[in-house]
């Protein structure tokens, strides 16, 4: 009986990837080229695989074992803030402070978007902030970045977005981009789970959370939003807000150096078109 030859090759490859018939298929079965031959060499090259497999399994073990003490490590009591963050983060909110009380005297009363009734609004990756901007944030329902609200298009609104101008972005949308944004992305409140978020499948879901209120399907939701409806405001709070790309990197591999701010108008449709990947 002659042995395989040396390195295997692909014969005994093809031996190594044949399967078991019986119980166990996941084993693999070795079995020599011609009857009676020896498969010494092959048995060999299987142990070292299998103890192989077994010390790659250890190691993920041990490198999962490392990194989940390191983000306890970092989740724990201890949290040290560098004395120049902490200077850095006060300059931010005196310069922010001093950029509204110019803001006041400068445009004391701004005026709404013309030609519309609603408005996307989007904050964008811009950290710190003064106190009312921070405050102001969480009344439009913005309090994380790059998330996606529709607000009406009123006076107060307009203060409001006078204040956080620096950390968001907002303009008109055609309703073909809010159908797409809705479709694709919104996501509603349980009233049962609060923190849960259930992501629109279909159009149950939509009649199942919204039919109280006369909407039943996508394009009532995103009728009501492009609108401004009679029932905006309580569709708008059974709804989070929309998670949306960084614009910064919606460009591909060239990324943006400045944040964008501010009323985009007509714009906001292009930049919308860019995060939903329209």
């Amino acid at each position: 009986s002659g042995a395989l030859p040396r390195g295997l090759g692909r014969t005994a490859a093809r031996s190594l990837a044949k399967m078991d018939d019986g119980e166990n298929t996941a084993k693999a079965v070795l079995r020599p080229r011609n009857p009676g031959e020896n498969i010494k060499v092959a048995e060999t090259v299987l142990k070292r695989r299998d103890r192989n497999l077994k010390a790659a399994a250890d190691r993920a073990a041990q490198i999962a074992k490392v990194r989940k003490g390191q983000k306890e490590y970092r989740k724990g009591k201890l949290n040290i803030i560098r004395a120049e963050k902490l200077v850095k983060n006060c300059i931010v909110r005196r310069d922010d402070r001093r950029r509204l009380r110019t803001q006041k005297k400068k445009n004391p009363s701004p005026k709404p978007v013309a030609k519309t009734r609603s408005l996307a609004v989007v904050r964008n990756g811009r950290m710190g902030g003064s106190k009312e901007v921070k405050v102001t944030l969480k009344e439009i329902g913005l309090p994380q970045r790059n998330t996606l609200v529709f607000v009406p298009n009123t006076a107060e609104m307009a203060q409001k977005l006078q204040v956080v101008k620096p950390f968001a972005y907002w303009g008109k949308c055609t309703f073909k981009n809010v159908f797409n944004l809705v479709h694709k992305k919104a996501m509603f409140k349980d009233p049962e789970a609060p923190k849960e978020r259930v992501a629109l499948s279909d159009n149950t879901l939509i009649e199942k959370h919204l039919g109280d209120l006369g909407v039943l399907c996508t394009e009532d939701l995103a009728h009501q939003l492009h609108t401004c409806g009679k029932t905006f405001q309580e569709v708008s709070e059974r709804l989070w807000p929309i998670p949306v790309g960084d614009v910064k990197k919606s460009s591909g591999m060239v990324h943006e150096t400045k944040f964008t701010y501010g009323d985009l108008q007509d714009a906001m449709d292009l930049k919308m078109k860019k995060l939903i990947g329209d």
